[in-house]
């Protein structure tokens, strides 16, 4: 799609404060660029930088309209234009990495995250200690899933600044991928003693899930929604913080609550894309199909990622209709097109790919390597599962006992970790254990996933 440039109004650009001050922007400005776009005003006008909150939702952000994309698209222009013509302007490398950031969170292009990354590498070789080239960086490398280079980046930051808010904030979410659950809990802790604020609940209320915690978790996601009203988040900001709520409620069996949820983060951003997957979730597990699929096509023409494509075409084998066969293997080619076509960056899509190959019993052998490689990196409680799930369907059920237990021992209370577990019990005629485990995932949450909820109980009804 061509996409008509506009004009870009000259920027003012106002101070930017150090690294240490950025916190304000957390908690006053809400000039997050990767959750809430600028102000819609005086769209031209410079950041002060990445507020706490930035980084932590990946690429599932909501996407912008076609408005917002020509006036984005304006500001890449704009900005890298003055780069080329001052290569040490950083500055200009700095809002140009931020309007690529903007850019990559509406559409869910990777390249665009590729650009950041050098625009803000350009930014910091010119001033290595520009705080708003660091925030921004740090969010990039998340975002990428280069955790081990987001975590050395964040410690090289905290041993020159002791509790700088970004480091902390960088350490914790890259040692939480990648596995380092005490780092985590000591950075997000560090951080909520330094500026307790929405960013910081939210964090520690991952954490608390992760850690087997679920009441803890929803406390603090809640307490963290909260916060986010009352520092002025609105749009989407507003909406994905909702959108954590929601999910957590769902996965801990409260569909209401969740329902409720959902609906309020639509309140907030209309086009979140979070919110209509949230919502086709319950659908699902409501047995209305029909209800669920239509919210996931559109949050596919919002963002299409490779999840969400791979659970609507469960959908369409679940309901069966005519033409849904077709439709099914349209988005399972899909899945498969997006990850290769993530080329360099396909790390970012590796675990879901494995998961999805797992599942449907595709490539089995493929799906243990996708895996294993991630694993040897992120030795995290997903990262476990991935592999045993993959080795279930190689055929290597003894195999994959032996990694779940290490999955299992960390203490998560998650309804398609007990599935999995159950599954792999099944397959070695452990049926006591089988039924334990298939009847805590259901009983915990009947919404994880609706092929996968089936395929349970069928499981269970065989058990002797």
């Amino acid at each position: 799609m061509n996409i008509t440039l506009v004009a870009p109004r000259v920027p003012r650009i106002r101070a930017i404060a150090v690294l240490v001050a950025m916190i304000a922007v957390a908690v006053g400005s809400q000039v997050a660029v990767s959750l809430l776009p600028r102000n819609a005003a005086n769209p031209a006008v410079a950041r002060e930088g990445p507020a706490l909150d930035a980084g932590l939702a990946g690429v599932d952000a909501p996407t912008a309209d076609s408005t917002v994309l020509r006036r984005i698209h304006a500001d890449i222009a704009f900005w890298s234009s003055r780069l080329q013509r001052q290569p040490k302007d950083f500055v200009s490398a700095t809002e140009w990495a931020a309007a690529d950031i903007e850019l990559a969170r509406a559409t869910g292009d990777l390249a665009a995250w590729d650009e950041a990354e050098r625009a803000t590498a350009q930014a910091l070789a010119a001033n290595p200690g520009y705080g708003a080239a660091v925030g921004y960086r740090g969010t990039v490398l998340l975002a990428l899933h280069r955790f081990v280079e987001a975590r050395d980046m964040a410690r090289s930051i905290l041993a020159e600044r002791p509790g700088d808010p970004f480091g902390l904030s960088t350490l914790g979410d890259a040692s939480l991928d990648l596995g380092a659950y005490a780092d985590a809990r000591a950075a997000y802790e560090a951080l909520d003693r330094t500026t307790r604020s929405a960013a910081s609940l939210v964090r520690l209320g991952r954490l608390a899930y992760v850690d087997g915690q679920p009441e803890r978790a929803i406390s603090l996601t809640r307490d963290a929604s909260a916060a986010a009203e009352v520092e002025g988040a609105q749009g989407e900001r507003l909406a994905w913080y909702r959108c954590q709520l929601g999910t957590l409620l769902a996965s801990t069996g409260d569909t209401t609550g969740a329902e409720a949820t959902f609906m309020a983060a639509l309140t907030a951003d209309p086009r979140s894309s979070l919110a209509r997957v949230g919502l086709a979730r319950l659908e699902a597990a409501a047995g209305r199909l029909d209800a669920a699929i239509a919210p996931l096509g559109e949050a596919i023409s919002i963002i299409p990622l490779p999840d969400t494509v791979a659970r609507r075409s469960d959908l369409y084998e679940l309901r069966a209709q005519p033409g849904d066969a077709r439709r099914a293997a349209d988005d399972r080619a899909t899945v498969e097109a997006i990850a290769r076509l993530a080329g360099a960056n396909g790390a970012v899509y590796d675990r879901t790919l494995a998961m999805y190959l797992a599942n449907h019993g595709l490539e089995p052998d493929r799906a243990v390597a996708i895996a294993q490689k991630e694993l040897a990196i992120r030795t995290d409680v997903d990262g476990y599962d991935a592999v045993a799930w993959a080795l279930l369907a190689a055929g290597r059920a003894r195999d994959a006992d032996v990694v779940m237990a290490k999955a299992l021992a960390v203490g998560t209370r998650d309804a398609r970790l007990l599935y999995h577990a159950g599954m792999i019990a099944a397959a070695l005629d452990d049926g006591q254990r089988a039924r334990r485990l298939l009847t805590s995932a259901l009983a915990l949450d009947a919404t994880f996933d609706p092929l996968q909820v089936r395929r349970a109980r069928e499981t269970l009804a065989g058990l002797p």
